[in-house]
């Protein structure tokens, strides 16, 4: 699989097939949502996608599409939206991008050397907190809009602060 595959599979436009559920389902350490999709154009590609948010650390979280091949391969993660964790090995260093919000995506690169298929992260703006991050996994990754409205609407949902402009 190509870098030029792996993004037509992110974002082809997709339909929810297994819904999440309304709320967050919550345990002692984290929040989390899972449902699956379905490629729209009829192709049959299919997808998982899952939530998951630190319920110590609301700032630690992860939101990820994971493509399921129809050859019987095993399934790679394309994408993840994660907020700072920076627990990623020992050193600290403050300009990784695990100090930060930031984007894995599934590279030629790291599938080629055996690592795992979204092991190279890039910082980002375009999101700060879970529910940014989830408005975003959601265009990005072709969800259809109608299904984003009936399956995600309380997530979605902007803060006072954003509809007022304070918060981008």
């Amino acid at each position: 699989m190509d870098d030029a595959e792996i993004s037509r599979l992110i974002g082809m436009p997709k339909r929810i097939t297994e819904p999440p559920s309304r709320v967050w389902k919550e345990d002692a350490s984290q929040r989390r949502k899972d449902f699956c999709l379905e490629a729209s154009n009829g192709e049959g590609q299919k997808f998982r996608g899952f939530a998951r948010q630190s319920a110590i650390y609301p700032e630690n979280f992860s939101i990820g599409l994971e493509y399921e091949p129809q050859d019987g391969k095993d399934a790679i993660i394309l994408i993840r939206c994660n907020g700072p964790h920076g627990d990623f090995n020992a050193q600290v260093n403050s300009e990784h991008p695990h100090f930060h919000p930031h984007v894995h995506r599934a590279s030629y690169s790291a599938l080629s050397k055996g690592e795992r298929a979204e092991r190279y992260a890039e910082r980002t703006s375009e999101f700060t907190n879970v529910k940014q991050a989830m408005r975003y996994f959601l265009d990005t990754v072709g969800v259809e809009a109608e299904d984003q409205k009936r399956y995600f609407e309380e997530d979605l949902r902007k803060t006072l602060f954003e509809e007022i402009g304070e918060v981008e």
